[in-house]
């Protein structure tokens, strides 16, 4: 066997050793090193859509890696590449001498000086090159250019899978985020026709979703753990230009320190231990649609800083890369958090509030739209029978109706939900049971305009009422007193009497004074 065959064959050998084109080149790398003196070996593709050169891979003897990031050819440049003017085999002695090998080698962080370029192409499609260098000048000889040539067939075919990989690894990215965002559009889909009580208890809150649906203006969602922030981020989504596109929902608490940025931007391959492949992250995978960052005070200061600049550029880039990624994107956020009071300890960056909070809905926790529990709780039946298929249609009583709208709920909306869940997992017959819960299962009876109630209770619930009505002005007067009971006597500031009734603390004094409320 000849000394050029047996090479093709031992460089043939090296390449099929591994799945993994950077490993593969390594293995290819240890002949060529030995066989041309030579101080590293890359293959590159230019793409001329883009105009761009998109580095595969590259070893040297430190070792391989898949390439980083692509280059980024002058229109100058790109005319040479696109015509077809350069030799499919040169040999570059002074890296100077060539404009385009010079600015991509020095894109890559590659020291050469001279180079050995062979074309590789299969069926006529050209896929790249492969390089071969040293950091000395005029290394190469043009029988060893031509020796490389001969193994153009092998190098070719490693970059023909390698292309191959990566579309398939790109195809399988694309179709997790178009699955993902069906999911999403179906989810928010439910959000625009079932949010429950927005025509009640969430009327003010939904007339904020219609105003700022159609604009891409960043939104602030705070309320109570448990008041459904992510049905009214998912109703606004749903009711954007942006419908039909992703809808990504990061829990920011949930995110450890260490790997925030890799989750929130994504990361390259070899970036750190572990990063066995480039990922991207969730805002890359929201672009074009929406981002939902909940519990968004969560996020330590050091991330802060970053979401700021990706707020104020629009532009990410992924840990262990230097090029940025353009986005566009819609961020709602949400938190539980009174962010302006850790603005003021420090521990919220104040440039951050001030471009997060552009818009801010409050969400009502469930004890301040009581009305809209009978709705929920109906709701809740209804999904909740399906998902854990009852053969029998489920009933609830008017008392516990009564008990379920006079319970404090902590845990607002989500309790209620897993209440309902425990009274259907417990019944037997359809006939639901909250005496579990204790507490008050029915109105008082009025025995006179003077009766005080020291326990006042109040259904908004007109079905429920009888022949027999009260006077209007004792009603006011109960159902001040019941706001001045659930918030414990407080009248005015977050979570008094005037906020909960929507009037003037002035004019709620006033009212007080008229009608003998001590």
């Amino acid at each position: 066997m000849s000394d050029e065959a047996l090479l093709y064959q031992r460089i043939t050998d090296s390449l099929s050793s591994s799945l993994e084109i950077e490993q593969a080149l390594a293995a290819s790398f240890a002949i060529i090193e030995r066989q041309f003196d030579a101080d590293g070996i890359y293959l590159n593709v230019f793409v001329p859509g883009t105009k761009e050169i998109h580095p595969i891979a590259h070893a040297d003897r430190n070792g391989a890696a898949v390439a980083g990031n692509d280059v980024i050819l002058a229109d100058d440049l790109v005319v040479s590449l696109k015509h077809g003017t350069r030799s499919s085999a040169m040999l570059i002695d002074q890296v100077s001498e060539d404009p385009i090998t010079e600015f991509v080698l020095s894109e890559l962080a590659i020291a050469a000086n001279s180079v050995m370029l062979v074309n590789l192409d299969i069926d006529k499609t050209h896929l790249g090159v492969v390089g071969v260098y040293s950091r000395s000048s005029n290394h190469f000889s043009k029988e060893q250019l031509k020796l490389l040539s001969a193994l153009a067939g092998p190098y070719s075919l490693v970059t023909a899978f390698a292309l191959q990989r990566q579309d398939i690894l790109r195809d399988n990215q694309i179709l997790q985020m178009e699955n993902r965002a069906l999911k999403h559009a179906i989810e928010a889909q439910g959000a625009h026709t079932e949010v429950v009580g927005e025509s009640n208890g969430l009327k003010l809150v939904m007339e904020q979703v219609g105003a700022i649906a159609q604009l891409n203006t960043t939104v602030l969602i705070n309320g109570e753990t448990g008041t459904g922030k992510e049905v009214i981020a998912n109703a606004i989504h749903a009711r954007s230009p942006r419908h039909d596109k992703p809808f990504i929902k990061v829990n920011c608490g949930a995110i450890p320190d260490a790997l925030i940025d890799s989750e929130l931007f994504g990361h390259e391959k070899g970036s750190f231990t572990g990063a066995d492949k480039t990922t991207k992250g969730y805002f890359e995978q929201a672009n074009g649609g929406t981002i939902f960052l909940d519990e968004l005070g969560e996020l330590p200061l050091s991330a802060q800083v970053r979401l700021l600049r990706v707020l104020q550029n629009k532009t990410i880039v992924r840990v262990g890369s230097v090029k940025s990624i353009e986005l566009d994107i819609r961020v709602i956020a949400a938190t539980h958090r009174d962010l302006t009071d850790m603005v003021e300890q420090g521990k919220f960056r104040e440039d951050l509030w001030y471009r997060i909070s552009i818009f801010p809905i409050h969400i009502p926790s469930l004890q301040q739209r009581q009305q809209d529990i009978p709705l929920l709780v109906y709701h809740f039946i209804d999904s909740l029978s399906r998902t854990l298929e009852l053969p029998y249609k489920v009933q609830v009583s008017n008392d516990d109706l009564l008990r379920l709208q006079n319970h404090p709920w902590k845990g607002n909306v989500r309790e209620l939900m897993n209440v309902v869940e425990r009274a259907l997992i417990q019944s037997n017959d359809g006939q639901l049971d909250f005496r579990f819960l204790g507490g008050v299962i029915a109105e008082p009876e009025i025995a006179g305009a003077e009766q005080e109630l020291a326990k006042p209770s109040v259904v908004i619930d007109v079905s429920k009422a009888g022949n027999k009505l009260i006077s209007l002005e004792l009603m006011n007067k109960k159902y001040i007193e019941h706001a001045l009971y659930l918030t414990k006597g407080k009248i005015n500031g977050e979570g008094g009497a005037a906020e909960l009734l929507d009037i003037h603390p002035n004019t709620l004094r006033s009212r007080m004074t008229k009608l003998n409320i001590g």
